[in-house]
Protein backbone atom coordinates (compact mmCIF):
# COMPACT_ATOMS: atom_id res chain seq x y z
CA UNK A 1 0.00 0.00 0.00
CA UNK A 2 3.17 2.16 0.16
CA UNK A 3 3.30 2.46 -3.82
CA UNK A 4 -0.68 3.57 -3.93
CA UNK A 5 0.27 6.45 -1.39
CA UNK A 6 3.12 7.90 -3.07
CA UNK A 7 1.39 8.26 -6.08
CA UNK A 8 -1.31 10.14 -4.21
CA UNK A 9 0.79 12.79 -4.41
CA UNK A 10 1.47 12.95 -7.75
CA UNK A 11 -2.15 12.42 -8.77
CA UNK A 12 -4.15 14.16 -6.62
CA UNK A 13 -1.39 17.31 -6.24
CA UNK A 14 -3.40 20.43 -4.09
CA UNK A 15 -6.72 19.44 -4.53
CA UNK A 16 -7.66 18.94 -0.88
CA UNK A 17 -11.52 17.42 -1.53
CA UNK A 18 -9.60 14.71 -3.83
CA UNK A 19 -7.20 13.86 -1.08
CA UNK A 20 -9.59 13.50 1.73
CA UNK A 21 -11.96 11.08 -1.18
CA UNK A 22 -8.68 9.11 -0.75
CA UNK A 23 -8.13 9.03 2.70
CA UNK A 24 -11.68 8.01 3.39
CA UNK A 25 -11.25 5.28 1.06
CA UNK A 26 -7.84 4.03 3.11
CA UNK A 27 -9.88 4.31 6.14
CA UNK A 28 -12.75 1.83 4.65
CA UNK A 29 -9.37 -0.54 3.91
CA UNK A 30 -7.84 -0.25 7.44
CA UNK A 31 -4.71 1.62 5.79
CA UNK A 32 -4.88 4.79 6.95
CA UNK A 33 -1.20 4.24 8.66
CA UNK A 34 0.36 3.63 5.03
CA UNK A 35 -1.19 7.01 3.87
CA UNK A 36 -0.20 8.81 6.67
CA UNK A 37 3.70 9.81 5.85
CA UNK A 38 2.50 11.44 2.51
CA UNK A 39 -0.35 13.57 3.65
CA UNK A 40 0.04 17.10 2.53
CA UNK A 41 0.90 19.68 5.60
CA UNK A 42 0.56 22.83 3.88
CA UNK A 43 -0.75 23.89 0.41
CA UNK A 44 -3.42 21.96 0.86
CA UNK A 45 -4.69 21.46 4.40
CA UNK A 46 -7.20 18.98 5.07
CA UNK A 47 -9.50 19.35 7.48
CA UNK A 48 -8.51 18.90 11.07
CA UNK A 49 -10.78 14.94 10.87
CA UNK A 50 -8.81 13.59 8.37
CA UNK A 51 -5.16 13.84 10.32
CA UNK A 52 -7.12 13.34 13.45
CA UNK A 53 -8.48 10.07 12.51
CA UNK A 54 -4.64 9.09 11.33
CA UNK A 55 -3.48 10.27 15.00
CA UNK A 56 -6.24 7.57 16.10
CA UNK A 57 -5.25 4.96 14.24
CA UNK A 58 -1.96 5.31 15.53
CA UNK A 59 -2.43 5.62 18.73
CA UNK A 60 -4.48 2.56 18.86
CA UNK A 61 -2.15 0.20 17.81
CA UNK A 62 1.66 1.77 17.19
CA UNK A 63 2.54 4.68 20.18
CA UNK A 64 6.06 5.29 19.00
CA UNK A 65 4.35 5.89 15.26
CA UNK A 66 2.27 8.19 16.99
CA UNK A 67 4.97 9.96 19.15
CA UNK A 68 7.15 10.51 15.48
CA UNK A 69 3.77 11.67 13.75
CA UNK A 70 3.01 14.31 17.04
CA UNK A 71 6.42 15.52 16.32
CA UNK A 72 6.58 16.18 12.52
CA UNK A 73 2.96 17.14 12.36
CA UNK A 74 2.41 20.99 12.92
CA UNK A 75 0.38 21.73 15.92
CA UNK A 76 -2.15 23.38 13.85
CA UNK A 77 -3.39 20.60 11.88
CA UNK A 78 -5.72 18.61 14.26
CA UNK A 79 -7.39 20.06 17.35
CA UNK A 80 -4.99 19.92 20.23
CA UNK A 81 -7.24 19.21 22.52
CA UNK A 82 -9.39 16.04 20.87
CA UNK A 83 -5.87 14.16 20.73
CA UNK A 84 -4.99 15.37 24.48
CA UNK A 85 -8.07 13.41 25.63
CA UNK A 86 -7.16 10.32 23.98
CA UNK A 87 -3.43 10.14 25.35
CA UNK A 88 -4.69 10.85 28.91
CA UNK A 89 -7.44 8.40 28.44
CA UNK A 90 -4.92 5.70 26.70
CA UNK A 91 -2.64 6.35 30.15
CA UNK A 92 -5.05 5.24 32.64
CA UNK A 93 -5.13 1.85 30.92
CA UNK A 94 -1.36 2.33 30.72
CA UNK A 95 0.24 5.03 33.07
CA UNK A 96 3.85 4.43 33.56
CA UNK A 97 4.20 4.10 29.75
CA UNK A 98 7.15 7.32 28.83
CA UNK A 99 5.75 7.05 24.90
CA UNK A 100 2.67 7.93 25.68
CA UNK A 101 3.67 10.44 29.02
CA UNK A 102 6.39 12.20 26.83
CA UNK A 103 4.04 12.88 23.75
CA UNK A 104 1.51 14.46 26.07
CA UNK A 105 4.17 16.66 27.56
CA UNK A 106 4.74 18.05 23.64
CA UNK A 107 1.21 17.90 23.37
CA UNK A 108 0.50 20.49 25.79
CA UNK A 109 3.65 22.45 25.19
CA UNK A 110 1.46 23.01 21.65
CA UNK A 111 -1.20 23.81 23.68
CA UNK A 112 0.74 26.60 25.76
CA UNK A 113 0.21 24.27 28.82
CA UNK A 114 3.37 24.62 29.98
CA UNK A 115 2.95 23.90 33.62
CA UNK A 116 1.18 20.51 32.95
CA UNK A 117 4.30 19.74 30.59
CA UNK A 118 6.51 20.91 33.30
CA UNK A 119 4.75 18.36 35.80
CA UNK A 120 5.52 15.46 33.49
CA UNK A 121 8.76 16.39 32.47
CA UNK A 122 9.66 16.31 35.97
CA UNK A 123 8.04 12.94 36.45
CA UNK A 124 10.06 11.43 33.02
CA UNK A 125 13.17 13.23 34.47
CA UNK A 126 13.43 14.42 30.89
CA UNK A 127 16.96 17.08 29.79
CA UNK A 128 15.21 19.58 28.81
CA UNK A 129 12.87 20.53 31.75
CA UNK A 130 15.36 23.60 32.61
CA UNK A 131 15.51 24.57 29.08
CA UNK A 132 11.44 24.51 29.31
CA UNK A 133 11.17 26.67 32.41
CA UNK A 134 13.80 29.40 31.19
CA UNK A 135 12.28 29.16 27.90
CA UNK A 136 9.28 30.00 28.80
CA UNK A 137 9.31 31.94 32.21
CA UNK A 138 7.70 29.03 34.43
CA UNK A 139 9.18 29.88 37.67
CA UNK A 140 5.72 30.49 39.43
CA UNK A 141 4.80 27.27 38.02
CA UNK A 142 7.69 25.19 40.33
CA UNK A 143 7.23 27.09 43.31
CA UNK A 144 5.64 23.81 44.62
CA UNK A 145 7.63 21.25 42.49
CA UNK A 146 11.13 22.43 44.01
CA UNK A 147 11.41 19.19 45.73
CA UNK A 148 10.66 17.32 42.13
CA UNK A 149 13.69 19.79 40.47
CA UNK A 150 16.23 19.15 43.24
CA UNK A 151 15.88 15.41 43.27
CA UNK A 152 16.28 15.35 39.07
CA UNK A 153 19.57 17.49 39.64
CA UNK A 154 20.41 19.16 42.68
CA UNK A 155 23.22 20.79 40.90
CA UNK A 156 21.12 22.41 38.35
CA UNK A 157 18.43 23.51 39.98
CA UNK A 158 20.07 25.12 42.74
CA UNK A 159 22.12 27.29 39.93
CA UNK A 160 18.44 28.27 38.42
CA UNK A 161 17.18 29.02 41.75
CA UNK A 162 19.91 30.88 43.06
CA UNK A 163 20.00 32.80 39.66
CA UNK A 164 16.37 33.74 40.05
CA UNK A 165 16.25 34.66 43.26
CA UNK A 166 13.92 37.80 42.27
CA UNK A 167 11.44 34.78 41.10
CA UNK A 168 11.47 32.51 43.74
CA UNK A 169 12.70 33.94 47.29
CA UNK A 170 15.22 32.28 48.95
CA UNK A 171 12.26 31.79 52.15
CA UNK A 172 9.87 30.28 49.60
CA UNK A 173 12.85 27.43 48.34
CA UNK A 174 13.74 26.68 51.90
CA UNK A 175 10.46 26.55 53.22
CA UNK A 176 9.80 23.94 50.00
CA UNK A 177 12.39 22.06 51.34
CA UNK A 178 11.97 21.59 55.08
CA UNK A 179 10.91 17.38 54.65
CA UNK A 180 14.15 16.96 52.70
CA UNK A 181 17.18 18.65 54.96
CA UNK A 182 19.72 17.03 53.02
CA UNK A 183 18.59 19.05 50.19
CA UNK A 184 17.94 22.10 52.28
CA UNK A 185 21.30 21.71 52.99
CA UNK A 186 22.44 21.89 49.29
CA UNK A 187 20.61 24.62 48.81
CA UNK A 188 21.85 26.73 51.65
CA UNK A 189 25.17 25.57 51.11
CA UNK A 190 25.77 26.68 47.45
CA UNK A 191 23.84 30.58 48.77
CA UNK A 192 26.13 30.46 51.55
CA UNK A 193 29.04 30.28 48.87
CA UNK A 194 27.88 32.78 46.41
CA UNK A 195 27.04 35.30 49.22
CA UNK A 196 27.88 34.89 53.03
CA UNK A 197 25.37 37.72 54.18
CA UNK A 198 22.17 36.84 52.03
CA UNK A 199 21.22 33.56 54.37
CA UNK A 200 22.11 35.01 57.69
CA UNK A 201 18.82 33.84 59.33
CA UNK A 202 19.15 30.02 58.31
CA UNK A 203 23.04 30.29 59.58
CA UNK A 204 21.88 28.33 63.01
CA UNK A 205 19.91 25.67 61.10
CA UNK A 206 22.75 25.64 58.65
CA UNK A 207 25.28 24.10 61.86
CA UNK A 208 23.13 21.34 62.21
CA UNK A 209 22.17 20.58 58.62
CA UNK A 210 26.57 20.43 58.29
CA UNK A 211 26.97 18.42 61.09
CA UNK A 212 24.83 16.01 59.64
CA UNK A 213 25.37 15.94 55.80
CA UNK A 214 28.11 17.96 55.44
CA UNK A 215 31.00 18.00 58.29
CA UNK A 216 34.02 18.52 55.92
CA UNK A 217 32.46 22.01 54.95
CA UNK A 218 31.78 22.49 58.62
CA UNK A 219 34.54 24.31 60.32
CA UNK A 220 35.25 26.13 57.13
CA UNK A 221 31.27 27.48 57.29
CA UNK A 222 32.48 28.52 61.56
CA UNK A 223 35.20 30.44 60.10
CA UNK A 224 34.05 32.87 57.55
CA UNK A 225 30.08 33.37 58.84
CA UNK A 226 29.65 36.41 60.75
CA UNK A 227 26.03 35.84 61.59
CA UNK A 228 26.96 32.04 63.34
CA UNK A 229 25.72 32.03 67.05
CA UNK A 230 29.22 30.69 68.78
CA UNK A 231 27.04 29.46 71.58
CA UNK A 232 24.62 27.09 69.55
CA UNK A 233 27.42 26.09 67.47
CA UNK A 234 29.69 25.18 70.65
CA UNK A 235 26.56 23.11 71.76
CA UNK A 236 26.48 20.86 68.62
CA UNK A 237 30.02 20.22 68.02
CA UNK A 238 29.85 19.28 71.90
CA UNK A 239 26.90 17.12 71.59
CA UNK A 240 28.64 15.13 68.22
CA UNK A 241 32.11 15.00 69.84
CA UNK A 242 33.38 17.21 66.54
CA UNK A 243 37.09 18.05 68.82
CA UNK A 244 38.35 20.10 65.79
CA UNK A 245 35.28 22.52 65.85
CA UNK A 246 35.17 22.51 69.07
CA UNK A 247 38.57 23.79 69.56
CA UNK A 248 38.21 26.79 66.87
CA UNK A 249 34.85 27.48 68.38
CA UNK A 250 36.60 27.77 72.34
CA UNK A 251 39.85 29.65 70.98
CA UNK A 252 36.77 32.11 69.19
CA UNK A 253 35.20 32.75 71.97
CA UNK A 254 38.25 33.38 74.12
CA UNK A 255 38.89 30.46 76.01
CA UNK A 256 42.08 29.47 74.72
CA UNK A 257 43.71 27.26 77.73
CA UNK A 258 40.21 24.97 77.10
CA UNK A 259 40.84 24.73 73.76
CA UNK A 260 45.03 23.65 73.88
CA UNK A 261 43.49 21.60 76.49
CA UNK A 262 41.23 19.48 74.24
CA UNK A 263 44.22 19.34 71.78
CA UNK A 264 46.51 17.80 73.89
CA UNK A 265 44.01 15.46 75.89
CA UNK A 266 41.99 14.73 73.14
CA UNK A 267 43.91 14.92 69.70
CA UNK A 268 47.28 13.94 71.62
CA UNK A 269 48.62 16.19 69.12
CA UNK A 270 52.03 17.89 70.03
CA UNK A 271 52.39 19.47 66.30
CA UNK A 272 48.76 20.92 66.50
CA UNK A 273 48.75 22.12 70.56
CA UNK A 274 51.89 23.79 69.26
CA UNK A 275 50.96 25.14 66.26
CA UNK A 276 47.63 26.82 68.40
CA UNK A 277 49.91 28.26 71.14
CA UNK A 278 52.24 30.06 68.49
CA UNK A 279 48.97 31.53 66.76
CA UNK A 280 47.79 32.70 69.89
CA UNK A 281 50.76 33.85 71.14
CA UNK A 282 49.92 33.64 74.89
CA UNK A 283 52.95 32.85 77.26
CA UNK A 284 50.56 31.00 79.60
CA UNK A 285 49.65 29.11 76.73
CA UNK A 286 53.40 28.09 76.37
CA UNK A 287 53.55 27.56 80.28
CA UNK A 288 50.31 25.32 79.77
CA UNK A 289 51.92 23.10 76.84
CA UNK A 290 54.95 22.54 78.82
CA UNK A 291 53.67 21.30 82.52
CA UNK A 292 51.62 18.85 80.37
CA UNK A 293 54.14 17.96 78.06
CA UNK A 294 56.76 17.52 80.73
CA UNK A 295 55.98 13.93 81.66
CA UNK A 296 55.39 12.75 77.96
CA UNK A 297 59.12 12.05 75.87
CA UNK A 298 57.38 12.30 72.89
CA UNK A 299 56.02 15.48 73.47
CA UNK A 300 58.87 16.71 74.92
CA UNK A 301 60.42 16.01 71.53
CA UNK A 302 57.86 17.89 69.66
CA UNK A 303 58.75 21.17 71.70
CA UNK A 304 62.14 20.62 71.48
CA UNK A 305 61.95 20.34 67.97
CA UNK A 306 59.63 23.41 67.51
CA UNK A 307 59.34 26.06 69.97
CA UNK A 308 62.78 27.38 69.88
CA UNK A 309 61.85 30.51 67.98
CA UNK A 310 59.01 31.09 70.26
CA UNK A 311 59.97 30.14 73.76
CA UNK A 312 63.71 30.17 75.51
CA UNK A 313 64.01 26.12 75.44
CA UNK A 314 65.77 26.37 78.60
CA UNK A 315 62.56 26.94 80.40
CA UNK A 316 61.82 23.49 79.00
CA UNK A 317 65.10 22.18 79.52
CA UNK A 318 65.66 22.59 82.92
CA UNK A 319 62.24 21.21 84.02
CA UNK A 320 63.41 17.74 82.24
CA UNK A 321 63.85 14.95 84.70
CA UNK A 322 66.65 13.18 85.17
CA UNK A 323 67.01 9.97 83.98
CA UNK A 324 64.15 10.43 81.62
CA UNK A 325 64.91 8.79 78.06
CA UNK A 326 63.77 11.44 75.48
CA UNK A 327 63.32 9.82 71.51
CA UNK A 328 66.21 12.04 69.14
CA UNK A 329 67.33 14.10 71.77
CA UNK A 330 70.66 14.81 70.31
CA UNK A 331 69.04 15.74 66.96
CA UNK A 332 66.90 18.26 69.25
CA UNK A 333 69.26 19.73 70.69
CA UNK A 334 70.97 20.38 67.42
CA UNK A 335 67.91 21.97 65.63
CA UNK A 336 67.53 24.26 69.13
CA UNK A 337 71.19 25.43 68.44
CA UNK A 338 70.96 25.56 64.53
CA UNK A 339 67.62 27.83 64.91
CA UNK A 340 69.42 30.04 67.54
CA UNK A 341 72.52 30.77 65.54
CA UNK A 342 69.51 31.26 62.75
CA UNK A 343 68.21 33.75 65.24
CA UNK A 344 71.56 35.40 65.68
CA UNK A 345 72.12 36.00 61.97
CA UNK A 346 68.99 37.22 61.58
CA UNK A 347 69.74 40.24 64.35
CA UNK A 348 73.23 40.73 62.63
CA UNK A 349 71.44 40.72 59.27
CA UNK A 350 68.85 43.91 60.51
CA UNK A 351 71.22 45.26 62.62
CA UNK A 352 73.79 46.29 59.66
CA UNK A 353 70.36 47.11 57.13
CA UNK A 354 69.36 49.07 60.52
CA UNK A 355 72.68 51.14 60.45
CA UNK A 356 73.02 51.45 56.41
CA UNK A 357 69.81 52.65 56.55
CA UNK A 358 70.12 55.44 59.48
CA UNK A 359 73.96 56.25 57.15
CA UNK A 360 71.51 56.58 54.09
CA UNK A 361 69.07 59.07 55.72
CA UNK A 362 71.72 60.67 57.52
CA UNK A 363 73.87 62.13 54.23
CA UNK A 364 70.37 62.57 52.68
CA UNK A 365 69.36 65.00 55.86
CA UNK A 366 72.99 66.47 55.49
CA UNK A 367 72.06 67.25 51.91
CA UNK A 368 69.15 68.71 52.11
CA UNK A 369 70.61 71.16 54.97
CA UNK A 370 73.29 72.27 52.92
CA UNK A 371 70.97 73.46 50.18
CA UNK A 372 70.35 77.39 49.72
CA UNK A 373 67.23 78.58 50.75
CA UNK A 374 65.56 81.36 49.40
CA UNK A 375 64.96 84.85 50.65
CA UNK A 376 63.19 87.34 48.51
CA UNK A 377 60.39 90.30 49.09
CA UNK A 378 57.79 87.82 49.47
CA UNK A 379 58.97 86.22 52.73
CA UNK A 380 57.89 87.89 56.13
CA UNK A 381 59.53 87.96 59.73
CA UNK A 382 57.16 85.64 61.81
CA UNK A 383 57.46 88.23 64.90
CA UNK A 384 56.85 91.35 63.17
CA UNK A 385 55.08 90.21 59.76
CA UNK A 386 56.93 92.63 57.57
CA UNK A 387 58.69 91.66 55.00
CA UNK A 388 61.49 90.08 56.21
CA UNK A 389 63.91 92.23 53.31
CA UNK A 390 63.77 96.23 53.56
CA UNK A 391 62.91 98.09 51.60
CA UNK A 392 66.22 99.79 50.64
CA UNK A 393 68.37 96.91 49.98
CA UNK A 394 71.48 99.59 50.36
CA UNK A 395 70.84 99.81 54.07
CA UNK A 396 72.22 97.11 56.64
CA UNK A 397 70.24 94.02 57.51
CA UNK A 398 70.61 91.00 59.65
CA UNK A 399 68.24 87.94 59.46
CA UNK A 400 67.73 84.81 60.89
CA UNK A 401 66.83 81.36 58.78
CA UNK A 402 66.08 78.26 60.50
CA UNK A 403 66.04 74.68 58.81
CA UNK A 404 61.94 74.68 59.55
CA UNK A 405 62.41 77.85 57.02
CA UNK A 406 60.58 80.74 59.47
CA UNK A 407 62.74 83.56 59.47
CA UNK A 408 63.11 86.64 61.29
CA UNK A 409 64.60 89.76 61.61
CA UNK A 410 67.79 89.72 64.09
CA UNK A 411 66.36 92.31 66.36
CA UNK A 412 63.03 90.86 66.82
CA UNK A 413 64.08 87.40 68.19
CA UNK A 414 64.30 87.26 72.06
CA UNK A 415 67.52 88.66 73.46
CA UNK A 416 67.92 85.22 75.39
CA UNK A 417 67.66 83.33 72.41
CA UNK A 418 71.20 82.55 71.29
CA UNK A 419 70.03 81.84 67.71
CA UNK A 420 69.70 78.41 68.18
CA UNK A 421 65.98 77.33 68.05
CA UNK A 422 62.94 78.62 66.43
CA UNK A 423 60.33 80.35 69.08
CA UNK A 424 57.16 78.71 67.13
CA UNK A 425 58.37 75.22 66.48
CA UNK A 426 59.67 75.06 69.89
CA UNK A 427 56.24 76.04 71.39
CA UNK A 428 55.05 73.53 69.21
CA UNK A 429 57.08 70.86 70.16
CA UNK A 430 58.49 69.80 66.98
CA UNK A 431 61.72 69.26 68.15
CA UNK A 432 64.64 71.83 67.75
CA UNK A 433 65.28 74.04 64.40
CA UNK A 434 68.94 75.32 64.89
CA UNK A 435 69.88 78.17 62.58
CA UNK A 436 71.00 77.72 59.09
CA UNK A 437 71.90 81.15 57.94
CA UNK A 438 72.28 84.33 59.53
CA UNK A 439 72.21 87.13 56.62
CA UNK A 440 74.07 90.47 57.19
CA UNK A 441 74.36 93.28 54.95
Amino acid sequence: FHLPSRKCQKILGKNSELWEFEVYKFKEIGQLKAISRYLPRRDPVLKPLIYEMVLHEFLESDYEGFATLIKEWPGDLYNNTIIVQAVVDHLKKDPQNRTLLRTLAELYTYDQRYGRALEIYLTLRHKDVFQLIHKHNLFSSIRDKIVLLMDFDSEKAVDMLLDNEDKISIHRVVEELENRPELQHVYLHKLFKRDHHKGQRYHEKQISLYAEYDRPNLLPFLRDSTHCPLEKALEICQQRNFVEETVYLLSRMGNSRSALKMIMEELQDVDKAIEFAKEQDDGELWEDLILYSIDKPPFITGLLNNIGTHVDPILLIHRIKEDMEIPNLRDSLVKILQDYNLQILLREGCKKILVADSLSLLKKMHRTQMKGVLVDEENICEACLSPILPSDVSKSFNVVVFHCRHMFHKECLPVSNTVQFCNICSAKHRGPGSAILEMKK
